[in-house]
């Protein structure tokens, strides 16, 4: 079973690779540096199609032999802390959405 500790790394590393691919890319490393992530909403400045930020997920979760409870835990973490957003800025644009 892996500490806290261990499981924040195990996110730092996630989100490492989703801002890597994200639009616009960016570097986690950096962004902490620069106190980018000290901002309330920076991470809806980044863009990541919700399929790629399964996929990181779950990869990563699997890679690292995690429990269900251990999944569970840096699931939420970065669904609901950091990551990037699954929503494109140009929502709004959408011709699938009636404005009437």
């Amino acid at each position: 079973m892996k500490d806290d500790k261990q499981l924040w790394n195990i996110c730092e590393t996630i989100y490492r690779e989703m801002y890597k691919k994200s639009e616009p890319t960016d570097d986690w490393d950096d962004m902490v540096e620069r106190g980018v992530t000290k901002n309330d909403s920076f991470f809806k400045d980044y863009y990541l199609p919700d399929e790629e930020h399964v996929e990181i997920l779950d990869r990563h979760c699997k890679i690292n032999k995690l429990t269900k409870r251990e999944t569970d835990k840096v699931k939420f973490t970065v669904n609901l802390g950091s990551g990037p957003s699954s929503v494109s800025k140009d929502w709004d644009k959408s011709e699938n959405i009636s404005t009437s």
